[in-house]
């Protein structure tokens, strides 16, 4: 069952030590007549937070992965094949894009895009609901748009008892789909989904005293930036999905398929990250 507290949807919270359960009491004593199912969880999540700042239970080395462009070829899956699979609609490509960049900043989510859509008047609630009748039948199964060394990489995580933990950026509901549909979500301890920017940053310092060592692997190094600021002793690494001939290439077809991935790898980032292109790279 998914919690959320604020912006931040979590998936099984790890128990909570120590005198985390007396806290807890606390809060929830100190809490009268509230009965926002919202706030009740918001607590939840302090508590857990407080308790894991207090834990030294595991103290050993922990990995935290982003979701899209780097576990996950989100531009094949969403810019390609669904937009292909969305083609016989006729939605004018310009405002496809511009309504796009109006619900990416708050957790991007098909739903709220063609909320968008249909309130703005190009989108019929008709075809909206044929929309994701397409995606349930045509995308039901997304492994194949998990990267080729994304399985194998989590599975030598496992297999030498390295935690691991999914931290993404987006709308909860829709990130859940992907993953759930990746059919991946067993290989993490915990799994984080978060609407906000900059909420990663809070959730890797929660993390950061249960382990003796913690590294990061995300696509975008303004992420990384937030945690080095906060976290100097995180180890961050920065992946980059796109090969090199497609940064700078003229062709419309490569500069599609990398649509979003481009755009990340070309940003200068304020700290030093270890870069990667392939998760083979990451040893420990």
């Amino acid at each position: 069952m998914r919690r959320s507290s604020g912006s931040i949807a979590f998936f099984s919270p790890p128990p909570l030590p120590g005198d985390a359960g007396a806290i807890w009491s606390v809060i929830k004593g100190s809490i009268e007549g509230i009965e926002d199912d919202v706030g009740a969880m918001k607590a939840a999540f302090e508590a857990v937070v407080a308790g894991v700042k207090r834990s030294n239970m595991d103290r050993g080395r922990a990995f935290l992965l982003d979701f899209d462009h780097t576990l996950f070829d989100t531009d094949r899956f969403f810019w390609v094949d669904v937009r292909a699979a969305f083609a016989r609609f006729a939605i004018d490509a310009k405002i496809w894009e511009e309504s796009y960049g109006v619900v990416w900043p708050t957790g991007y989510s098909l739903d709220k895009h063609l909320e968008h859509l249909a309130r703005q008047g190009p989108v019929a609630d008709s075809v909206a609901a044929e929309l994701k009748g397409v995606l349930r039948e045509r995308f039901a199964d997304l492994r194949s748009y998990l990267f080729p060394d994304s399985e194998p990489f989590l599975k030598r995580l496992q297999r030498e008892g390295v935690s691991c933990f999914l931290l993404s950026f987006g709308d909860p509901d829709w990130q859940a789909y992907k993953v759930t549909r990746a059919r991946i979500s067993g290989f993490f301890q915990e799994v984080f989904f978060t609407g906000r920017e900059q909420a990663k940053a809070e959730v890797v310092e929660a993390l950061a005293g249960r382990f003796a060592r913690l590294d990061m692997v995300d696509n975008d190094p303004r992420e990384l930036d937030r945690v080095k600021a906060r976290l100097t002793q995180i180890n961050t690494i920065w992946i980059t999905r796109v090969p090199a001939e497609a940064l700078e290439s003229p062709d419309s077809a490569v500069r599609e398929r990398f649509r979003e991935a481009r755009n990340y790898a070309t940003l200068t980032p304020e700290f030093s990250h270890r870069r990667c292109t392939t998760l083979d790279e990451v040893t420990w």
